[in-house]
């Protein structure tokens, strides 16, 4: 398997993750409730592969705030620990099924950390 390298990679995982996501009931009315981020999901993945982007290559051009984002989600409806664990299962598992390397091993690290740090902020 090779590492993630290129924009078309994150692409490629932002629409797997999304798949299981959408499919995973105790998560999916995030996205076709709250957000209906559903309908609108090929501009979704343009911003989140440009987060990755600048991520995992420093490329840059991410000008939103994630965490603010996330935070005015929580208020709507509260993100508990089990909402946390399935996104992190779902990504590392679309991540592992394609992807082994450095930038891959980065990816689930970085989103780990925003996960963690987000449990932390919105107690």
């Amino acid at each position: 398997m090779n590492d993630i390298e290129t924009r078309e990679d994150i692409l490629l995982i932002m629409r797997g993750f999304y798949d299981k996501l959408l499919l995973d009931e105790s998560i999916s009315f995030y996205f076709t409730k709250i957000t209906n981020t559903d309908k609108h999901l090929e501009h979704h993945f343009d911003v989140l592969a440009t987060f990755w982007e600048q991520s995992l290559f420093m490329k840059g051009g991410y000008s939103n705030n994630m965490f603010q984002i996330h935070k005015n989600l929580h208020e709507k409806h509260a993100f508990k620990k089990e909402h946390f664990e399935s996104w992190i299962k779902h990504l590392y598992e679309t991540i592992d099924s394609h992807f082994k390397g450095k930038h891959a091993e980065e990816m689930k690290t970085n989103a780990l950390s925003m996960a963690t740090v987000m449990q932390i902020k919105f107690q």
